[in-house]
């Protein structure tokens, strides 16, 4: 019996692959990005970085493969590049509260702070930035500075520890130097990002300027260094 179900299995192949183009070639040439992206639209970003983490194993500089796969781990953590940059230029995503800045009236439209949400985001910025310079698309190139301030800001929503939406004097005095010092750089990375890409988006314009208002802010804060200026920035202490 097992005998007559191979013959009839091979006999079924040689049919379907007799005559004309072999009916299964495109599902086995199947574009590893197309599934990513599907399984990305399906709500899927553990599926969409199974797909191209396995692709990358054989094709390890597809820029295309690697820019989804930031991107899937940006979406599971809860990160949108876009929506992120259209916050920032708007009006409520801009401006500053009383007691706040332009970094923490951010952590509303943020996931929560978990450390798995930053090693996620931290995943996605490591991953656009193997991306080479001359090979960055213009979404590209928005990924990388909105990931980065994603990154930046998540790590300074983990001290608003009272979830006021703000960081106080006192909450901020827990911020460790390493903390601190990936933010700025990070905030650097941002600005040199959109200043590489020259994009003619007004959006993408807006959500630039922010990020050069973020650093100017700092700037003008007092402090011994740039680490303490920004934690002066972040708690508006004295700024």
């Amino acid at each position: 019996m097992k005998n007559i179900k191979l013959i009839a299995y091979i006999t079924l192949f040689n049919v379907l692959t007799a005559c004309g183009p072999n009916p299964l070639a495109n599902y086995e040439s199947k574009d590893p990005a197309e599934d990513a992206t599907i399984a990305l639209e399906n709500g899927d970003p553990n599926k969409a970085i199974k797909i191209l983490s396995d692709a990358l194993d054989s094709d390890p500089e597809n820029w295309q493969y690697v820019s989804i796969l930031a991107l899937a781990y940006a979406e599971r953590a809860g990160i949108n590049a876009l929506t992120l940059a259209q916050n920032m230029a708007s009006d409520s995503g801009s401006g500053s509260t009383p007691s706040g800045n332009q970094v923490t009236a951010l952590f509303s439209i943020l996931p929560d702070a978990t450390d798995g949400n930053i090693a996620d985001v931290d995943e996605a910025v490591a991953l656009m930035l193997t991306i080479p310079s001359d090979s960055r698309t213009t979404a590209d190139v928005l990924k990388i500075a909105m990931f980065q301030t994603a990154s930046l800001t998540l790590r300074t929503k983990k001290y608003d520890t009272n979830g006021d939406g703000v960081v106080s004097a006192s909450e901020i005095l827990a911020m460790s130097t390493g903390d601190a010092t990936t933010i700025l750089s990070q905030l650097s990375g941002a600005a040199d990002a959109f200043a590489s890409g020259n994009s003619s988006s007004t959006t993408d314009q807006a959500a630039a300027a922010q990020i050069s208002a973020i650093q100017s802010s700092i700037s003008t804060c007092p402090g011994a260094d740039q680490q303490e200026k920004l934690k002066n920035y972040l708690s508006k202490t004295g700024c």
